[in-house]
């Protein structure tokens, strides 16, 4: 790979910033395609062929196959593990691969990039998902000359290359990058095809150490990926309401080198950076850096002393609210940690004194005996870098941030210090102080589904009422004696009690009883978010209660007020029966808040639970497919709760469905 491939490689990942550009300027977009999620396990298995990219001159294939489980956060993030075996194989002028295979495994970061840009979609068929990860590869090579005698052999118990592998093999660290596109057969099988590049800390693979740069290996790969189910999500808590922000950032601190020199705390140099990125669904954040630099370092026994040295670093990096994936997301909190990874490149320029030698340049704008020009800016050697670290961050205002910064940079160059004394590339450090500027906020509450039409609210209420008033007449007639018979002035005072209960209990603004008596029914719902007992801060206006505060504005007297909580049924039973007596006392305060005290007698409260009955109408009343065969078979099940949970990972749109059941039923009675 050359080094104007290093830039073009920067230059594309920053590209991959572009839809989270316009995913910032057009939130009412996503807000119409955000759906329900279930984060799931799952697990894969391809087979393919492997390029050896290193410093052959010419490419042969090798075979390479891997296993892996994942986890899906949500939409966007995952992680993944996977464990392989593979060949590997290339041609050289003057050497020939005898044998040449590993063992690796690696744990990867993955992003959806389909659901980023076009938002979340359970129909879709076809996504793009790219990964970047570490690992870890431990490999053998026997490398033959043109005369079939050993030129270079690594990696087995019998020789003195051995390592710390399986059977002797030589470890090394690898960072893989790639892209998987995903074509979904159902709701639990995907076929893919991987394409990924892994980078090697090693220019030994090929058994050639031809230059200053390590060596690759690719794979493309096929294969399929089986959902599991299964969730962490009471690990990793999502919320329904998201936010995102722009911000910039700028920081500085001490930098160090880690190449041939023994490290030493306090051989520091300095550093200045600044940043701009997007935070997008609360916990990630995508964004770019660049910074200069300088470091020193010196050799063992001063064999070697780094006497002026300065960088120039540009980086794409990914980062993610540990804190906040973990224990949920909260607004209030003040402290949290980032985890990032990225990649990046940097341009650096090197004067070493060594000892017995004299004076070595790198990256300096002359060629000379003593300095070798790269292609960077004013003759800069050039090296691509991957970026690792953490930020701790303290959260001072809704606008500004002061952090803490630890990153490693790991290079693609053994000549950081402009010594080459061993296979193993150099990196630096940096720890820095930073501000950060966050603006142009924006916060996303998905949309509530369709609710009942007040016609419909009013029809229901009045069942629920007539159902209540049979069922107490019912009683009291079991507890009151029987009477021999029933009088003409027995039946005549029944008769009128019938109607005056029936006229108070009828749906409608005014009922007229006599020229004194007004009696108004107000009534409407009262919506609550999912697994709480607080109203959505969405529902301004509660008809029932703006009403009937009118009324007593107007001289009325509230002289009932009935409430029926209820739950959506995707919980525990018994879950949702605290939940829903929850919400039916929160809608009282809510409505004492409004009318002021109201005597206990007059208020009736009713706890309805799940709502299943609820759930099987708003399916009835849906599009979804086959929905009299979903409601048949919630109503034959004999565990309703696995059963639904199972026919919404079949059908996702009955998510959809559940908000309007998260509520608490409101009849408020005023008399004047």
């Amino acid at each position: 790979m050359n080094k104007l491939s290093f830039t073009k490689i920067l230059v594309i990942v920053a590209v991959m910033m572009c839809p989270f550009f316009s995913m910032a300027q057009n939130n009412e977009v996503l807000e119409n395609k955000e759906s329900s999620y279930n984060d799931y396990f799952y697990v894969t298995g391809d087979l393919g062929l492997g390029l050896l990219g290193g410093d052959n001159t010419t490419f042969k294939l090798g075979m390479n196959g891997h296993l892996g489980i994942g986890y899906q956060v949500d939409h966007f993030i995952g992680f993944k593990a996977n464990i392989g075996y593979g060949g590997l194989n290339a041609g050289f002028e003057n050497v020939t691969i005898d044998k040449l295979n590993y063992f690796e495994a690696n744990f990867n970061l993955t992003v959806d990039l389909t659901n980023v840009i076009l938002g979340y979609n359970p129909d879709r068929k076809f996504s793009a998902i790219p990964h970047i990860g570490l690992g870890q590869l431990q490999y053998r090579i026997n490398a033959l000359d043109n005369n079939g005698n050993i030129y270079y052999q690594a990696g087995y118990k019998e020789n003195n290359e051995q390592d710390s592998g399986i059977d002797g093999r030589k470890v090394v660290a690898t960072l893989p990058m790639g892209l998987e596109l995903n074509y979904q057969l159902n709701p639990n099988w995907k076929l893919y095809l991987d394409l990924t590049a892994n980078y090697v800390d090693s220019d030994w693979l090929d058994g050639v150490n031809g230059n200053y740069r390590n060596d690759w290996f690719y794979t493309v790969n096929l294969g399929a990926n089986y959902k599991l189910g299964g969730s962490l999500s009471k690990l990793f808590q999502s919320t329904e309401e998201y936010c995102n922000y722009w911000f910039v950032t700028l920081d500085g601190g001490a930098s160090f080198l880690f190449g041939d020199n023994p490290f030493n705390f306090s051989i520091m140099k300095s550093n200045l950076n600044i940043g701009g990125g997007f935070n997008f669904h609360n916990f990630y954040r995508l964004y770019v850096k660049v910074g200069k630099g300088e470091y020193t370092g010196q050799g063992k026994d001063n064999q070697f002393v780094v006497t002026d040295a300065d960088y120039i670093n540009a980086s794409v990096n990914l980062s993610a609210d540990l804190v906040g994936l973990i224990f949920g997301y909260d607004e209030a909190r003040k402290v949290t940690l980032y985890p990032h990874i990225g990649i990046g490149q940097t341009q650096y320029r090197v004067t070493t004194y060594v000892s017995g030698e004299g004076t070595q340049q790198v990256g300096y704008n002359n060629d000379n005996t003593y300095n070798t020009a790269g292609e960077g800016i004013n003759g800069r050697r050039v090296a691509l870098t991957f970026p690792l670290g953490i930020e701790l961050v303290y959260n001072v205002s809704e606008n500004t941030d002061i952090y803490a910064d630890a990153t490693s940079y790991l290079t693609q160059t053994d000549m950081l210090d402009c010594m080459n004394l061993s296979d193993k590339n150099d990196s630096y450090s940096t720890l820095n102080i930073g501000l950060r500027y966050k603006f142009n906020r924006t916060c996303t509450t998905p949309q509530e589904d369709k609710c009942l039409t007040p016609d419909e609210v009013k029809d229901a209420i009045k069942e629920a009422i007539e159902q209540q008033q049979a069922e107490e007449a019912e009683q009291r007639a079991k507890e009151e004696p029987k009477a021999a018979c029933i009088t003409p002035e027995d039946l005549k005072q029944a008769i009128k009690d019938a109607i005056q209960e029936y006229e108070a209990s009828r749906p409608q603004q005014e009922s007229v009883l006599s020229p004194a008596t007004v009696i108004n029914n107000n009534f409407s719902d009262i919506s609550f978010p999912k697994n709480g007992a607080q109203k959505v801060k969405t529902q301004t206006n509660i008809d029932a209660i703006n009403r009937a505060s009118n009324q007593v504005t107007g001289g009325s007297a509230v002289n009932r007020i009935i409430v029926e909580g209820y739950a959506s049924p995707e919980g525990s039973n018994d879950f949702n029966e605290k939940l829903a007596l929850q919400r039916a006392e929160q809608a009282v305060e809510i409505i004492k808040k409004e009318l002021g005290e109201i005597e206990a007698e007059r208020i009736e409260i009713t706890n309805k639970g799940a709502d299943w009955d609820g759930l099987m109408d708003a399916i009835a009343a849906s599009d979804i497919q086959n929905r009299e065969e979903i409601i048949d078979e919630i109503k034959n099940s004999s565990n309703r709760e696995e059963t639904l949970k199972g026919l919404m990972e079949q059908y996702p749109q009955i998510r959809q469905l559940l908000p309007q059941l998260r509520r608490a039923s409101v009849v408020i009675t005023t008399v004047k």
